[in-house]
């Protein structure tokens, strides 16, 4: 066995370790124990090198225990983050992450979360003054409270919903008051639990907000001022709904999509393309890839450009987390492309992996987005060779068969998750997604563009739009068409991971690794 073969099953044990963890306490004390013991072992076991690497593989199953029980809160942590459940509370944070709007309402999350005990200051006073003549439901009691009272403390992230008007950017920091809650569990999603894997410990519904200060005119404003005005230039260059479905794939701005056609995207499975995620980022960074090749840019060329539009458009996005580790994923998988040899990447993708779990180890199995894009960019790294060899007599014109089979690919090893988590899936959503991803990196590229040139002209930008306008057109009526068969669409009991775990050993079973394979496109 290799070296690489080693690493790889190295890395497998500690994330086997963190999911099984995940599921079953043991007390860390015992671990560290088990993990002398096997080190131990080692050393006693002579020159047999294969007990040697199943005591090594334990050690980093023991490991994956350990990081993940280090992670848990303890009982006492759970009580104290219960004790603020239904509290009226005072509060001031700074906004994390670009505020998202939708259906009429702002998504904010904030953190460095402080209570007042501090800050009674003139200003503050002044502000609830104020709002208590107002007739603002302001509880003078738990203001009170919150200044004489060092325990209560504000730990972790705190979701916040409120209204659509005033706007708030990432940086600024603001004073909130309301009834603060712990997030609830609904419908067999463990949502406390996802939000925790967040950092995130609570929620405030539709709170009283007063900025105290605007976030400092660094690059991540610059970036949301951007955002604002590039969003307000597709209106002007695009009608709806073509408007909104350009701002989502550009500019990650979704508050212009109506809901019909988001319904439509969630019954067709293509929600992805107007989402960040790494299912998405991958499938579209590899299909804009063989694009350029196919119009004739050198691989060099192509690698470099897909990689430049995977950055600008996370650094657009303000660097949120799930973004990033998409697009870490995406240019691993673009790098392979670039090399010619696919089924290399895995190995680098498994030990980005490793190294995301070290940071949050409750993604693995809370975060269905890091889920899927794990899922995703496996299934193009080990399915993908197999039926392009299996293909290989089909021609490839523009490499529509390329991103037909990866699209394929990255379907078929999701699938499992989709339902588990879900309990529903589109059995239209290859022939759905065929016909519309090919398409997305055009939009994408020609939105970019006519945002620079409308920000010169707007004219130009608004004649030369059409052949977007056009196309958009087609990715709309031919969502709606697929949305509207009344057998794309069916639903699934939650079959639970025994199925998840069926499933998969059964595709490794079909893939059967047998080396590395070259990739021509």
């Amino acid at each position: 066995m290799t070296r690489s073969k080693y690493f790889l099953l190295f890395c497998v044990a500690f994330i086997l370790g963190i999911s099984l963890g995940s599921y079953f306490s043991i007390q860390i004390w015992i671990l560290f124990l088990l993990t002398g013991l096997f080190v131990s072992l080692i050393f006693l076991s002579g020159k047999n090198k294969k007990i040697k690497i199943l005591f090594l593989l334990l050690i980093f199953l023991s490991l994956g225990f350990i990081r993940i029980e280090s992670e848990k809160l303890s009982e006492a942590e759970i009580l104290e983050i219960d004790k603020l459940n239904n509290e009226s509370v005072l509060i001031s944070g700074r906004i994390s992450e670009m505020p998202e709007t939708k259906n009429g309402k702002q998504k904010i999350i904030i953190e460095d979360v402080e209570n007042t005990e501090d800050n009674l200051n003139y200003e503050l006073a002044k502000f609830v003054t104020l709002s208590l003549s107002k007739g603002d439901k302001f509880s003078e009691s738990a203001i009170l409270r919150q200044a004489q009272d060092d325990s209560c403390k504000i730990n972790g992230k705190i979701i916040v919903y409120t209204e659509r008007y005033p706007e708030y950017d990432l940086g600024d920091i603001i004073y909130l008051q309301g009834k603060i809650k712990i997030p609830e569990d609904f419908e067999g999603f463990e949502y406390r639990n996802y939000l925790l894997a967040k950092n995130i410990y609570y929620i405030l519904y539709y709170p009283e907000i007063k900025l105290k200060e605007k976030g400092k005119g660094g690059f991540y404003n610059k970036i949301s001022d951007y955002r604002k005005y590039a969003n307000n230039l597709i209106k002007k260059i695009f009608p709806q709904p073509q408007a909104g479905i350009v701002s989502a794939m550009t500019l990650a701005v979704k508050s212009d999509i109506s809901e019909e056609i988001l319904e439509a995207f969630n019954k067709t499975g293509v929600r992805h393309i107007i989402a960040i995620s790494g299912l998405h980022m991958t499938i579209v960074a590899v299909s804009l890839m063989y694009i350029l090749l196919a119009l004739g840019l050198n691989r060099n060329y192509a690698f470099y450009f897909s990689i430049i539009g995977i950055m600008f458009f996370v650094a657009l996005v303000g660097f949120p987390p799930s973004a990033t580790r998409a697009a870490v994923m995406g240019g691993l998988v673009l790098f392979a492309v670039k090399v010619g040899r696919l089924t290399n990447a895995g190995n680098a993708v498994i030990f980005a992996g490793v190294l995301m779990l070290l940071y949050n180890p409750n993604l693995l199995r809370y975060d269905t987005g890091f889920q899927l894009s794990f899922a995703a960019v496996f299934g193009i790294i080990y399915i993908f060779p197999k039926l392009d060899d299996l293909l290989k007599k089909y021609s490839n014109v523009l490499n529509i068969k390329t991103i037909f089979l990866i699209t394929i690919s990255a379907q078929a090893a999701v699938l499992p998750i989709i339902i588990n988590n879900f309990g529903s899936f589109s059995l239209l959503s290859v022939f759905a997604n065929v016909l519309i991803l090919p398409f997305v990196p055009i939009v994408m590229l020609g939105g970019f563009l006519l945002i620079i040139i409308g920000s010169v002209n707007l004219l130009t930008a608004q004649i030369l739009s059409w052949p977007i306008w056009l196309i958009l057109s087609y990715q709309i009526e031919t969502i709606n068409f697929f949305a509207d068969l009344p057998f794309g669409f069916v639903n699934f009991e939650k079959f639970g991971f025994l199925f998840v775990g069926v499933y998969y050993l059964g595709l490794v079973g079909l893939v059967n690794f047998r080396g590395n394979k070259k990739i021509h496109p």
